[in-house]
């Protein structure tokens, strides 16, 4: 009744009714399997001694069983949602490798990186092709086309 109500006033808030309704009504069932565990476990349950509750009690260890794989479920969420949303944020650059995965990797930020990137590529050695030199390397591992006599190599 109140999902109607919110889609049909105060649509832009559909997401945040959601992520509210969710959060407390599985909070309560996650709560509700809490107690049910301490009610299950006490020294007063003694429905297993008895043939006509023995299948009920069968039946709540089920319920409880499912209800602690559904709360693992949720505290692994809560802890890899949060690494998952840097992980998006920050674009994986600390995964990629090479310079710009090393600095990201090592706290610095992506300006800073960009900044270095056309120092790193005027510092490293140029070489006229020559097929004696390169006799393990014809072709370019970039492009895949065959070296020419005038090429400059990196």
């Amino acid at each position: 009744m109140i999902k109607i109500l919110v889609l049909t006033y105060f649509y832009d808030y559909k997401t945040w009714y959601d992520v509210a309704a969710f959060t407390i009504t599985n909070g309560a069932i996650c709560g509700w399997i809490i107690y049910g565990f301490s009610i299950y476990y006490s020294d007063a349950n003694d429905c297993d001694k008895f043939a006509d509750t023995s299948f009920f009690s069968s039946m709540m260890f089920v319920i409880l069983f499912i209800g602690y794989i559904m709360i693992f479920v949720y505290v692994m969420m809560l802890c890899t949602v949060p690494c998952v949303y840097m992980f998006l944020r920050d674009g994986g650059q600390g995964q990629r490798g090479g310079a710009a995965g090393q600095a990201n990797a090592a706290g610095g930020n992506r300006a800073m990186v960009q900044a270095q990137v056309p120092g790193i590529i005027a510092s490293l050695r140029r070489t006229q092709y020559d097929p004696d030199k390169f006799s393990h390397d014809s072709d370019c591992v970039i492009c895949m086309v065959p070296y020419k006599a005038h090429d400059i190599v990196t």
